[in-house]
Parts: structure tokens; sequence; C-alpha cells
């Protein structure tokens, strides 16, 4: 199963990619390799929050609007409050990672800076929190958006869309996808970063690829076969600085996403070169030349005990 996400943790870092994918097992019965699958769980408080706009657009603003139900802003954020002071509670609760710690569970979350510190800072908490609220008041303010959203004749969020591509399984998911009645699918992806200035493209081609070559849900229109990625309209919306990026893909680009598709799978295979878990170890997979994303990783106590 190959992602656009997975890509790039491995040409940041093989040996994170590693862990993550062929050590972290979340229903193996060696205790190490579930202990890798939690590490892997670990998250920033910024990526925590980002999450929890996410999910509150996804399961509270969308499926009002599906419902045909009015929804406030004030709304909105208390429902995002109430998320994060549960799952805050959660973090907190199981900071270790031992015991319940279940990544089923509702609330789970599990904090970078908690395991490793053992610890939150209280103004990284406070900023989470007015982030949240600011990027849920730029998307109540985005009047193009909010038209496209009430215009469509079906919403559908975070659903997994999957397709074969150089003998590998693409997955991709959307953060929504809208259809008409009388125009192309639109793909939105809602991006909650202090400086939106990373540009969405590669992401936003592999949904649009996604969405036109995978095996159609049931819920999908059936004239979605009549549409091409290149048909597809895609939105990037930075909700923490209210920019919107729309795009229409072209043949080449297409071709390009295909062929940047086609050199991540290549560079897996080679690096797993058909061995199972069993057959592979660290040394197999280089570290990063960065030693800034080491900070960061999940990975980090199991991988500088190997170094």
């Amino acid at each position: 199963m190959w992602s656009v996400s997975d890509s790039r943790v491995f040409r940041r870092c093989p040996r994170q990619w590693y862990y993550k994918h062929i050590v972290a097992s979340a229903i193996a019965k060696d205790e190490y390799r579930r202990k890798m699958y939690l590490l892997s769980k670990l998250q920033s408080v910024s990526a925590w929050r980002g999450q929890i706009v996410d999910d509150t657009i996804s399961n509270f603003v969308i499926d009002r609007i599906r419902r045909g139900h009015k929804v406030t802003l004030d709304e909105a954020k208390r429902v995002a409050h109430k998320t994060f002071e549960r799952e805050l509670t959660f973090a907190l609760q199981h900071r270790r990672l031992i015991g319940d710690g279940d990544p089923s569970a509702p609330d789970f979350v599990a904090l970078h800076s908690l395991y490793y510190q053992g610890s939150l800072s209280q103004t990284e908490l406070d900023t989470a929190q007015k982030e949240i609220d600011a990027a849920l008041s730029t998307l109540f303010q985005l009047e193009k958006v909010k038209a496209d959203l009430k215009a469509a004749r079906l919403l559908i969020p975070q659903r997994t869309l999957v397709f074969q591509h150089c003998g590998a399984s693409v997955r991709a998911v959307p953060d929504l996808i809208a259809f008409f009645d009388t125009r192309p699918p639109l793909i939105v992806d809602w991006k909650v970063h202090t400086f939106g200035i990373r540009e969405a493209w590669l992401q936003l081609a592999v949904y649009a690829m996604a969405l036109t070559r995978c095996n159609a849900h049931k819920d999908f229109p059936i004239g979605l076969k009549n549409f091409s990625a290149t048909d597809v309209e895609l939105i990037e919306v930075q909700l923490l600085t209210g920019m919107t990026r729309s795009y229409r893909l072209d043949a080449e680009e297409i071709e390009k996403a295909e062929l940047y598709i086609a050199d991540s799978v290549n560079e897996l295979d080679s690096a797993i070169d058909g061995r199972k878990y069993a057959q592979l170890t660290e040394d197999d997979f280089a570290v990063t030349s960065f030693s800034s994303q080491c900070k960061s990783c999940p990975f980090r106590e199991v991988c500088w005990r190997v170094v």
C-alpha cells in the first residue's frame, strides 16, 4: 500500500519508514512490534490540533450541511473544544503508552512531547486552542467554499480511495469530495499550517487520480465514470491564513504524478528486495541526513539505541 505521505517519510528517513511500515504491528503478539505500533501514533501538538479541526469539519460541519441543518461557528467551536478536552485528558492519562492506551479508543491521542519530555507547554496548548478557533472562523468566512458545499448534491468526507499503479495499491483519503448535478467533482484539502506556503499539488493530483480510477463506492454517482483526473476541481484551503489555491490538472501534470509514484514504488521495492520482516534489520535502512528530523521522530528512543 503506497501513499504520498509515506513516500515522503521514506525519502526523508528510510529507517523511520521501516519502523512504521515493517516493524510496527497492531496485531503481532511480539511486544516489541506492538510497542513500535504505539510509538507510530505519537504526534506533535500542532498535528493534533489540525486533526481536531479536520474531525470537527468532517464529523460535525459537513454532516449538518448534508442533513440540511443550519450550522453555526459557535456550535462548531463548542464541538472542537469538547474534543480537545477529552483527548487531552486521554493523552495525559496514557502518556507512557502503557496499560489501556488502545489506539482504537474514540479519544485516543498520543503526544510526542508528553512521551519524551513528560510534560506539555501550557503556552503550546493555549496556542493550539486559539488556532483551532481561528481555523474554524476562517472556514465560516470563506463564502466561495461555503457556496460550493451548499450547492453540492453529495458531500463525502474522509473516504478512502484505492487504485492500482505500477504494481502498488495507491491509497488516498481526501478531506472532502463534493459531487454536483451539472459540474465535475470537487476535492477540498483542508490545511491548518501557521505558515501556509507549501503547495499541495502532488497530494491533490493523487486525490484526483484516485477518485477517477478507484472502484467506485456504492454511494458514488454513476456518472463519475465519465470524468478523468483532469476534469476534477481541486481546492487547497489554508485555514489559518484564509488563502485558497485552485488547481485543474493537465495531462502533463498527471504524467508527472504517475512518474513520482513509479519512482517511489521502485525505491521501496529496492529497499525491501522481496524480504519479509524477519529478514530485515535497521541497518538495511539509512537514517536521515537532516538531524533536525530526529527531534520529532516517534521512534527516536529505539533508533538512537541502535545507532
